[in-house]
């Protein structure tokens, strides 16, 4: 800590070469002591060395998320977009600046821009003309042009046919699109070339499950471990893995939330079958779930992350639930609701919300917001305009809302925004209880709100995600849920006119019931 407020000091008085040195032996001394990484990029920005900086950034938020990091890690990147805008003004043939800058601007986002930089490098004479096709079709995934997007990867694999990473990409592409035989196909052969490839196993393993080969899905969905990014988020118990071989009687069971909140939510389904043979179930989840999961209805020991592990038998995350119990189509345990919201909670939102009117209806139209964002999960809040036209009451769920909606929302007074008031999801729970239903994207709120029974309509975009499987309208793991899909990539317009269209025959089938 001495050697970070030196370093600040020296930054004040412009003796950033000193504040690195200082930095650097503060790293040497404690190299997971992350802050040092903050404070040394914004030397680095200073001295103008914004590469160097933007990784310092993003190796930060790597291992913490946070916004104010986020933001100077992105002032960081228009600063490197200008730099090479000036170099490029003095000489536009210089490939090596152009290809920097497409870089940049895939980063900012600006995936248009990226691709046009990356098409005037392919016009030049360049020797990397594999690495920059493999760019340009990450760029078209991103701007929702998949046919594109394939094109480039086979393209560069005309060029590289045995390069693994463009085989995966392609495979991508392929799932993408519901071509899932030839993704498979793809990811084999960028096996064949780098044995161990743990993203390609686990990607076969979303193609199956989306096709409802459960069985072999969910075997192959345990390559997640090999993935270095939730490698390390593997539980580190000293007990074994429980896959459903050994009997629990009398036996003490740790369950252990592993991926996200809306993983979380649709897998708590699985616990109480645990609990019914094991001596004691703890069950392990993230603090904002704990006060949700202490609604499920069974006999549970609750813990939260950062509390010490307690004397256990096995242990089993969550996710290898269904691999353990045998799951398929037919046996997803789907009886709902498996959660419930607090009653005194419920009564405070009751209170705060006052009589209904009409039709009251929860909206989420983005999810989270840290790296990676998924923006082709999300709908830009003005393509949902025509729902604020109806008869409706419609009330906002959505707790991180993101900076380019904030003066949308505001220019739609018939969107009430509660979401940044919820507390935690059991909060949300007891939200939702006082609504008719819920529309969501794909998010935690959406699998929230199936959990409780609530009837909720999820928007997908058109590749969908593997538990929503293909081509369906309904969902095994929920029978009020309602699923919304894009008619091609991109299309929420349509996506938001079928629900519209529906609600409107909801309305009436509401006023005929109630005349």
């Amino acid at each position: 800590m001495d050697l970070i407020a030196g370093s600040a000091s020296l930054r004040r008085e412009k003796r950033h070469e000193e504040a690195l040195r200082s930095l650097e032996e503060a790293i040497s001394i404690d190299p997971k002591f992350f802050p040092v990484l903050v404070e040394k990029g914004i030397v680095l920005f200073e001295l103008a060395r914004y590469e160097e900086s933007i990784e310092c950034f993003d190796l930060f938020l790597k291992h913490i998320s946070n916004s104010q990091v986020r933001e100077l890690r992105d002032d960081c990147l228009r600063h490197a977009l200008t730099n090479y805008d000036r170099i490029l003004a003095e000489n536009r043939a210089n490939a090596e600046a152009l290809l920097k800058r497409g870089d940049i601007l895939q980063r900012l986002h600006r995936y248009d821009h990226a691709v046009y930089a990356y098409n005037l490098a392919l016009e030049m004479y360049v020797s990397n003309v594999v690495d920059i096709l493999n760019k340009r079709g990450n760029s078209f995934l991103c701007l929702n042009r998949p046919e594109d997007a394939l094109e480039s990867y086979n393209r560069a694999l005309e060029l590289a046919p045995r390069n693994a990473s463009l085989l995966f990409n392609r495979a991508n592409v392929l799932q993408q699109v519901a071509r899932m035989d030839e993704a498979l196909e793809s990811y084999d052969r960028a096996l064949a070339y780098k044995p161990g490839f743990a993203e390609a196993k686990m990607e076969q393993s979303h193609c199956r499950l989306a096709v409802g080969d459960f069985k072999r899905g969910f075997r192959d969905y345990e390559s997640r471990w090999e993935y270095p990014l939730l490698k390390s988020a593997k539980l580190k118990s000293s007990e074994p893995l429980w896959l459903g071989e050994e009997s629990l009687a009398g036996k003490t069971i740790l369950l252990w939330a592993e991926q996200g909140f809306g993983d979380t939510i649709q897998f708590l389904r699985y616990v109480p079958m645990v609990a019914r043979t094991a001596g004691l179930t703890i069950l392990r989840v993230p603090p904002p779930l704990r006060s949700l999961a202490q609604t499920l209805d069974c006999p549970i020991s609750i813990i939260t992350f950062g509390d010490a592990l307690p004397p256990h038998n096995f242990n089993c995350p969550l996710m290898s639930l269904p691999l353990a119990f045998g799951a398929t189509l037919e046996s997803i345990p789907s009886d709902v609701p498996y959660l419930s919201a607090k009653a005194d909670r419920v009564e405070n939102w009751r209170n705060q919300l006052g009589p209904r009117a009409r039709l009251r209806i929860g909206l989420v139209w983005a999810g989270r917001r840290h790296e990676p964002v998924n923006h082709t999960r999300d709908v830009g809040l003005e393509v949902l305009e025509p729902l604020t036209r109806l008869d409706v009451e419609i009330i906002s769920l959505q707790k991180e809302i993101p900076d380019h909606d904030r003066r949308v929302l505001e220019s739609m007074p018939r969107i009430t925004s509660l979401g940044e008031n919820l507390s935690d999801f059991a909060d949300t729970a007891a939200l939702i209880e006082n609504l008719d239903m819920v529309i969501a994207v794909d998010s935690a709120v959406a699998h929230l709100a199936g959990a409780l029974g609530k009837p909720v309509w999820i928007m997908l975009r058109h590749s969908g995600e593997w538990r929503w499987l293909l081509e369906r309208s309904d969902s095994p793991w929920y029978p009020t849920v309602r699923l919304f899909r894009q008619n091609k990539p991109g299309d929420w317009a349509g996506v938001v006119s079928d629900i519209t269209q529906q609600l409107q025959v909801l309305m009436v089938s509401r006023k005929d019931d109630n005349p």
